[in-house]
């Protein structure tokens, strides 16, 4: 398995190391829910070095990100981010990506540790005659911090605060290094992601601890990345996105711009549209208890209607929830259904998504029942 620079760190951490998508990463250093709840409430800290990071170059390097992508780039000035999907001719979902563009013909694109691969390949079959280089930066590595503290904890290693936006991001100076710093998130919290050189991010990542000591900062595994993007209803690709599956079908409508021009899967996508889909992704509350794990089947009066995409128990809400796609048909709210988890039949009823909203004061904690 491949490893990242922050390995040996994890390890001593004590944290428990498993296999994803060929990578070697923590899936939990002391527990899942003493992570999880340390960014909803404070701060954590990913090691997303896993995570691709393609740079887009070239005099056609917009014009070519634009017949890949479902979402506008023209949103994007220097500085600014999207996200999108790339989709196959048939509208399936092929990943989803952030997107950013730097400087004028210069983009950063930062894909899924499980498409890595394919992506590449992907994109290096589709840019046919353009003026376009296309470079992975394997050596390239990556953090993230999310959680209400994490642009105080940020602060505390800049000489001036950061002025970064959702979506927007900068080379800044952390105490004469300079890496990539970007505002978006994965947990429903604020936050940032750090790309740059591994010994620049090594060193960051020791500062960031010795900083973040009296603010609760904790190390975060997969396990909690998981608990915390099902809660907020991201998807993970292989689980709610997939070739099989559209970004109408998933929920995601909103990355799709049918109108900016010719991209591919477009025309696909209009014609399903017109026809109709027949399953759309909905959220589910198990009742009695017992988690939904993917793959589970469900039914629905009587009848198998689909399966679990993603199932978790929810620290912040106190119940197990879960994603399925279900026929379009289904009601968002109050629909009862059996899941089918091994040799148990459990309850559940499906419920709006996301499960948990962010809360505007630490008061007034608003999630949805």
């Amino acid at each position: 398995m491949k490893r990242t620079v922050f390995f040996e760190k994890n390890k001593s951490l004590g944290a428990k190391m498993v296999d994803f998508s060929g990578w070697e990463m923590p899936i939990q250093y002391t527990s899942i829910t003493e992570e999880h709840n340390a960014v909803r409430n404070a701060a954590g800290i990913f090691d997303i070095s896993h995570m691709g990071q393609v740079y887009v170059t070239g005099p056609d390097a917009k014009t070519f990100l634009q017949y890949i992508l479902t979402n506008d780039l023209d949103k994007a000035n220097a500085g600014e981010g999207i996200y999108s999907h790339i989709l196959n001719d048939s509208g399936g979902v092929v990943d989803d990506i952030f997107v950013y563009c730097l400087e004028e013909n210069r983009y950063l694109v930062i894909d899924n540790a499980s498409r890595r691969d394919e992506d590449l390949q992907w994109i290096a079959e589709h840019k046919e005659n353009l003026n376009v280089k296309i470079n992975e930066d394997l050596q390239a590595a990556g953090l993230a911090i999310q959680g209400p503290e994490s642009i105080s904890l940020f602060n505390s290693l800049l000489d001036e605060p950061i002025q970064l936006e959702r979506f927007e991001i900068a080379k800044l100076e952390v105490k004469n290094r300079f890496p990539l710093v970007s505002r978006t998130g994965y947990t429903g919290e604020d936050g940032l992601e750090i790309f740059g050189h591994p010994e620049d991010l090594v060193q960051i990542w020791d500062w960031l601890f010795e900083a973040g000591k009296e603010l609760g900062l904790k190390p975060c595994g997969l396990g909690a990345r998981d608990t915390l993007r099902t809660e907020v209803a991201y998807p993970l690709y292989g689980h709610e996105l997939d070739k099989d599956h559209t970004p109408f079908e998933a929920g995601f409508g909103w990355v799709v711009k049918l109108d900016k021009g010719k991209f591919i899967g477009r025309d696909a996508l209009i014609k399903k549209k017109s026809e109709g889909f027949k399953t759309r992704l909905l959220g589910f509350k198990v009742e009695g208890g017992g988690i939904a794990r993917p793959g589970a089947k469900i039914i629905k009066d009587g009848v198998e209607a689909g399966v679990v995409t993603s199932g978790t128990f929810s620290p912040t809400l106190g119940y197990p929830i879960g994603m399925a796609y279900l026929p379009a048909v289904t009601p968002a709210e109050g629909t009862r259904l059996k899941i089918l988890q091994g040799a148990r039949e459990l309850t559940a009823k499906t419920v709006k998504m996301p499960f948990y909203v962010k809360p505007k004061f630490p008061e007034t904690k608003e999630v949805l029942k």
